[in-house]
């Protein structure tokens, strides 16, 4: 069709809305239209990702419960309270920490506490495995933190063991008897608050320690003499019923 001199297109289009096609009979979207749309998209793209990096939930009027899993190099905390309960509904699906057997490790886990709630209200639960735990829990009673020690638990037999799920349900367990008070038949299932040594316990821990190891060797070396006996002569038990008394 020619309009004014000028060669138009038989289709016609009417920015900003759509373009209506005179041989398909269809109509397409165009100009500031389209643009909108992508920006919708991208709208919602947008919001997806900030989802996906929201901010850790901050407990300002109530108690974090935390369970701590002992390890040689890294420790995992598992973190429970009233509302991570009510978000991942499970206690084994709320949110978890791994810091390093080292003081800068340390700092990381008190941060992370004080991103959730102030230390005035967390508790802290943790196994006693040998030395492993020592150094952390020093740290936390210089801090003045409520610290709960519990014997180490026997796992159910064919449960998977995970460093996170074993915190979690040591949280979950700190969670039981201090915010619901439930009572356990299990002696060895029961917290205890751990308390920082005295002076005067601080210097008779060390002494008890070394007599522990001096105790130890000489029932090593009283074993080696009466295997020595044993072997030599074999009837001198029947003369002395103790080869390492004072007698013999």
């Amino acid at each position: 069709m020619v309009i004014g001199g000028r060669a138009r297109n038989p289709s016609y289009a009417f920015e900003g809305q759509y373009h209506f096609s005179s041989v398909t009979g269809q109509a397409t979207p165009t100009g500031p239209g389209l643009s909108t749309q992508k920006a919708g998209v991208t709208m919602t793209s947008s919001k997806q990702k900030r989802a996906a990096f929201q901010a850790l939930p901050t407990l300002s009027n109530e108690s974090l419960y935390v369970g701590v899993d002992i390890g040689k190099f890294k420790h995992v905390a598992g973190f429970l309270s009233k509302t991570l309960l009510e978000r991942h509904k499970y206690f084994d699906h709320c949110p978890a920490f791994i810091f390093e057997q080292s003081r800068e490790g340390f700092r990381a886990f008190v941060g992370r506490i004080q991103a959730y709630c102030p230390l005035e209200q967390c508790f802290i639960l943790m196994e006693q495995t040998g030395h492993y735990h020592r150094s952390l829990l020093q740290y936390l009673l210089e801090l003045d933190l409520p610290v709960f020690v519990i014997h180490v638990q026997r796992r159910q037999e064919g449960m998977v063991k995970t460093d996170k799920r074993d915190a979690l349900g040591l949280a979950n367990q700190l969670y039981t008897q201090l915010e619901l008070g439930a009572q356990v038949a299990n002696t060895l299932q029961a917290i205890r608050r751990a308390l920082p040594p005295s002076e005067a316990a601080a210097q008779l821990k060390g002494l008890m320690r070394h007599r522990y190891e001096l105790v130890n060797e000489a029932t090593q070396r009283k074993n080696k003499l009466t295997a020595i006996c044993d072997e030599l002569f074999p009837e001198f038990t029947q003369v002395f019923k103790d080869p390492n008394a004072a007698l013999a």
